[in-house]
Formats: structure tokens, C-alpha cells, sequence
């Protein structure tokens, strides 16, 4: 079957919407947020000055930062991926303004709403998958890490969640002395969303043929830029050891 051709823009913009839009219907859901968005959304419950897609993308800058420091460089990717961060975080402000007044009151709206987010949330980090396009900082820290470290991504990804997640319940029991933002539904989309999102994947791969403006090995050399080298040289190393 002739496949779909659409320009790796285009998907991301789909991802990009897909993902932010889906965050908002999940937290309308009042069944809790997943644990992604979770250290954002608590935090932003607290210092409410700040929006909640604000608060989005200051964390994620302060995750990448930190993996500049662990890495010892500064990548045109790492920049890229922080704008990817500040797109998300402000169209997640602009669906939380239009969507203001949806509510679900009843358990069952509660749990609609729930599963539209995720499916929605699905569709979304799957288009990013497939533009190949700078993803998120929180990714882009565990796949940076695990390939200079020589980690494997599975084990490590797992690691980071449950940090995030133990994070946002310190935060959310210091900040409020109750859990807030956590719920069953946190645990639900922990357990379920990896699968939706594989399945999405793999229909956008059966029927969408990804096209790009710039060849793929330009494009990663581009990315892999380096703009900040923050390695101490050879002969200050040596210096340190002898003082």
C-alpha cells in the first residue's frame, strides 16, 4: 500500500500539539498527571505566578543544564531540544486557556477524559519519534547520558522516572503535607502508555513516509555541533594532579 507523504515538519508540529494537548486533558481528568509532567505540575501548584507550561520548560532547562555539566559540552541538539521544550510548555499554556472551561465532574467524564489524553498524549510522542526531530530535555538527558556513560537506556530511563517521581511527592508533601497531582492515574499511564505509544508508532510507520528538507547526515552533524567545550585541556589536568 502507497504510503502518506508528509515532511518531517508537519509530524513534528502534529507531535508537538498532540503531546501539550493531551497533558491538558489528562490533568482535567483530576485522575493524576503522568510522571513526566509531574515534578512541572506540582511545583506549579505551589508558586502559581508561574504557569504550569512555564514551569515546563524552566525545569527542563535546568535537566539540561545539568547534562552539560555531567557531560562537559554544550551541543547545537541540547539547544534545540530546549526549544522544543519552550514550544511544548507554552502550547500547553494556550490548550489549558482554551480548554478553561471543560470540566468532568462525574467519575465516568473523569475516566473519558483520562483515556482521550493518553490516546491523544500517544499520538503525540509517537509523531516525535518519527520527525526525528529534537525531543524533549528529560529524553534528551537519559539518551545523552546513557551514551557517553555506555548505560543501558532501559535501566536508566526507569531510574530517572522514579527520581522524578520521588521528587514530585517530596515536593508535593513538603508544599501541601498531602499528595497533590499524584493519583491512579499516574500509575495507569506509567503501565500503559510505553504500549500505546508503540502501537501508534507503529501505524504512523505503516502508513506515513517521513520526508525531510535537509539530508538526515548533514542535519545530525548540524545538531551535533559542539558550542561549548567545557572539558578541562590535557595540561590544566596535569596541573591539578601535581597541586
Amino acid at each position: 500500500m502507497k504510503k502518506l507523504r508528509v515532511n518531517n515538519v508537519f509530524v513534528f508540529i502534529l507531535g508537538l500539539l498532540c503531546l501539550s494537548l493531551g497533558v491538558v486533558l489528562v490533568i482535567k481528568s483530576d485522575l493524576g498527571v503522568s510522571v513526566a509532567t509531574s515534578l512541572p505540575y506540582v511545583v506549579s501548584l505551589q508558586f502559581t505566578a508561574i504557569s504550569f507550561g512555564m514551569w515546563n520548560y524552566i525545569i527542563h532547562g535546568l535537566v539540561l543544564l545539568l547534562l552539560a555539566v555531567i557531560v562537559k559540552r554544550l551541543t547545537v541538539k541540547y539547544l534545540m531540544s530546549f526549544l522544543v521544550a519552550f514550544l511544548f510548555g507554552t502550547a500547553i499554556d494556550l490548550f489549558y486557556m482554551m480548554l478553561e472551561p471543560v470540566s468532568a465532574d462525574a467519575f465516568i467524564e473523569k475516566v473519558g477524559l483520562f483515556i482521550l489524553g493518553s490516546i491523544v498524549i500517544s499520538i503525540g510522542v509517537a509523531s516525535f519519534i518519527k520527525s526525528n526531530y529534537p525531543i524533549l530535555p528529560f529524553d534528551t538527558f537519559v539518551k545523552e547520558i546513557c551514551l557517553v556513560k555506555n548505560i543501558r537506556i532501559s535501566k536508566f530511563k526507569t531510574g530517572f522516572d522514579l527520581v522524578i517521581f520521588s521528587l514530585s511527592i517530596s515536593f508535593s508533601l513538603i508544599f501541601f503535607r498531602a499528595i497533590e497531582g499524584l493519583h491512579i492515574g499516574t500509575l495507569v499511564s506509567a503501565a500503559i502508555l510505553g504500549s500505546m505509544i508503540g502501537l501508534c508508532l507503529k501505524l504512523l510507520n505503516n502508513y506515513v513516509e517521513g520526508t525531510t528538507f535537509f539530508p538526515e547526515e548533514k542535519t545530525k552533524i548540524l545538531l551535533d555541533l559542539n558550542l561549548l567545550n567545557i572539558r578541562p585541556k590535557s595540561g590544566q589536568q596535569g596541573e591539578n594532579l601535581k597541586k
